[in-house]
């Protein structure tokens, strides 16, 4: 190995090793470092309503804030590895799982009411941006996050897991992660499910697009609440939000006697955000005043919890434990786990189920077909002809030169699949990239290729003279890259009013590239400019995932929404890409030529 290679590794390593600490950077975590920042302001001003007499007991504000016997004590010291091996191991584990859940429940949500109230489409359709938008899918996901705790609670077997939770047994903000896999699997699941069906529901009733306010991903309401100092609900600190309030949005007060040990305090106040789903379902509990805590499910328990091992493997031993052969016989203890089950399967499968390598139409490439195949295509009515641009050229560090070679062929192939009487030219692969010498654009960076705009436009022209020649009688230019636009218009123009006399068409197919929505289909999905990106970021790495999952280097798809173009060659968020959002992008682009195409052969458009 090379020493680049090697300090490339370390380098690698350092930053997997490194990326817990992310967290308190990012807007959209709870450890983000403004909203810890606002907690201790909180903490601080509580302390001097109450200095005199905090004095008198020999505390100061930092004892007060960060006193050492919770501080280092075995329980926080648990949280402390315990949130560290979670964020890199867990999280990357379970969170995959579900990454693109909300996307493909939305779609599939809004595709099937498309189709079952085909009749109603755009008779019931309002305005469902903006406020309204942003309050829903804050109420949806709010509940999802309740009810799936309140089954953590009250389903005995998923109650064993959720005491790794409540056998913390002081608290600091690092044991709001505290969380066994199997109560994520259950949260995520239940989270992407009811937000995915909500959001395709108000995407298919709103005659715009959906979109949310948010910053950096993150809706306002979530971080309206994590700035009412959300981090002292894991803390010793009492912050009550009074009898009123505390009825709308649990406090951290409210969240402290969740974890209380006292009987009378079980299963009280589940919520996360909002306080009336915890009123409807009977678990609310507003304290009147100041309450004294002891936090954790008792000393026997608490003991069997005590280690970073533990924490991982208890609830196996207390279920084999606990388990006796009548359990069998009991049909209730069936249902919860079907109930379980219900949820997460079909969130797995339905977030995982486009990683299948994308399935190409067959019998519309003409490099796949006889010259008799061709001539009988012709003669049946197939004269529509797509021909497909790609290129050459860099991709970051993740993603294959090839990368819009292989997206716009499956894109040309299903465009003509759902035209009808169409077929696809081979891709033109050596496209404008750039000045060869010296080296600009994309060919500053090895294995891209280039030709001249005049190439190009020569290319083009030979290509859409040869399909003439052929019998073809509409030309259509689909090109995946932003570089490739310009001389197609060009070209598609030129050749029209040249053969308007012979009745050929070139069409420049420019709403697959320029005017396909997925730009607003990813905001509404609270993704920022910042991490859609332009060039091999969110959007076309997924359609690759899905399209060519082998083109994608795993290790390197990361976030690159802040890095140095010039030395790193892509931007966005790479890393919140996936196969499922792949598939959804590419039908948007694909559904945005064919209907343009459609358009400009109808007989108002002929010349």
């Amino acid at each position: 190995m090379s020493l680049s290679a090697h300090s490339e590794s370390v380098w690698e390593l350092a930053k997997f090793l490194g990326s817990p600490f992310a967290l308190f950077l990012a807007t959209s975590d709870r450890l983000y470092w403004i909203y810890l920042l606002v907690s201790f302001t909180i903490a601080f001003f509580l302390y001097l309503t109450h200095q005199q007499d905090y004095q008198k007991a020999g505390i100061g504000t930092l004892n007060f804030i960060f006193p050492k016997d919770i501080v280092f004590h075995r329980s926080a010291v648990n949280d402390y590895l315990y949130f560290y091996t979670g964020m890199l191991l867990q999280t990357a584990f379970v969170a995959g799982l579900f990454s693109s859940l909300t996307f493909v429940v939305s779609h599939r949500v809004e595709t099937g009411l498309n189709g079952w109230l085909a009749d109603f489409n755009g008779r019931w359709r309002g305005e469902f941006g903006g406020g309204l938008a942003t309050v829903v899918l804050a109420l949806v996901a709010d509940f999802a996050l309740f009810f799936s705790h309140y089954l953590q609670h009250k389903v005995p077997w998923l109650w064993e897991f959720h005491k790794v939770h409540h056998s913390a047994e002081v608290m600091t903000p690092i044991t709001v992660y505290r969380m066994h896999p199997v109560d994520n699997l259950l949260a995520f699941a239940m989270v992407g499910l009811l937000s995915g069906a909500a959001l395709g529901c108000l995407s298919f009733f709103s005659k715009d697009p959906v979109f949310i306010y948010h910053v950096g991903g993150t809706d306002i309401v979530l971080i309206l609440f994590y700035l009412l100092g959300y981090n002292l609900r894991h803390s010793h600190i009492w912050w009550s939000w009074g009898p009123v309030l505390s009825r709308i949005a649990i406090s951290p007060a409210q969240h402290q006697i969740h974890h209380s040990a006292a009987p009378r305090h079980f299963d009280k106040n589940m919520g996360f955000t909002f306080a009336f789903w915890d009123a409807l379902f009977g678990t609310l509990y507003v304290p009147k005043a100041k309450e004294t805590l002891t936090f954790g499910l008792g000393p026997e328990e608490n003991e069997k919890f005590s280690t970073f091992w533990s924490l991982y493997l208890m609830p196996f031993v207390n279920l084999a434990q606990n388990f006796r052969m009548t359990m069998l016989q009991q049909p209730r203890r069936y249902v919860s786990v079907l109930v379980f089950l219900a949820v997460v399967v079909p969130a797995v499968y339905w977030n995982n189920g486009g990683k299948a390598l994308a399935q190409a139409p067959a019998g519309v490439y003409l490099e796949d077909m006889t010259w008799q195949e061709v001539r009988a295509a012709l003669q049946a009515g197939s004269t529509t002809a797509i021909v497909p641009t790609g290129g050459t050229e860099q991709n970051g560090p993740h993603a294959i030169l090839g990368k819009h070679n292989y997206i716009v062929k499956y894109s040309a192939g299903k465009i003509a699949e759902k035209l009808g009487h169409a077929l696809v030219a081979p891709v033109v692969a050596y496209v404008p990239e750039g000045k060869i010498s010296p080296p600009d654009g994309h060919m500053k960076f090895a294995g891209t290729l280039s030709v001249s705009e005049a190439t190009f436009e020569a290319v083009l022209e030979a290509t859409a003279e040869s399909l003439k020649q052929h019998g073809f009688k509409v030309i259509a230019l689909v090109g995946d890259s932003g570089g490739n636009q310009a001389a197609q218009q060009r070209v598609a123009e030129r050749l029209t009013h040249l053969w308007r006399d012979a009745g050929v068409r070139v069409l420049q197919v420019d709403d697959y590239y320029q005017h396909n929505g997925q730009l607003a289909y990813l905001a509404a999905q609270n993704f920022t400019p910042l991490q859609i990106g332009g060039h091999a970021g969110i959007r076309d790495t997924s359609e690759l995932m899905f399209v060519q999952p082998a083109g994608v280097r795993s290790p390197f798809k990361e976030d690159h929404s802040g890095a140095d173009f010039a030395s790193v060659g892509a931007d966005g968020d790479a890393g919140k890409a996936s196969p499922v959002l792949g598939h959804i992008l590419l039908d948007l682009k694909i559904d945005a030529a064919v209907k343009q195409i459609q358009s400009a052969l109808q007989p108002q458009h002929r010349q």
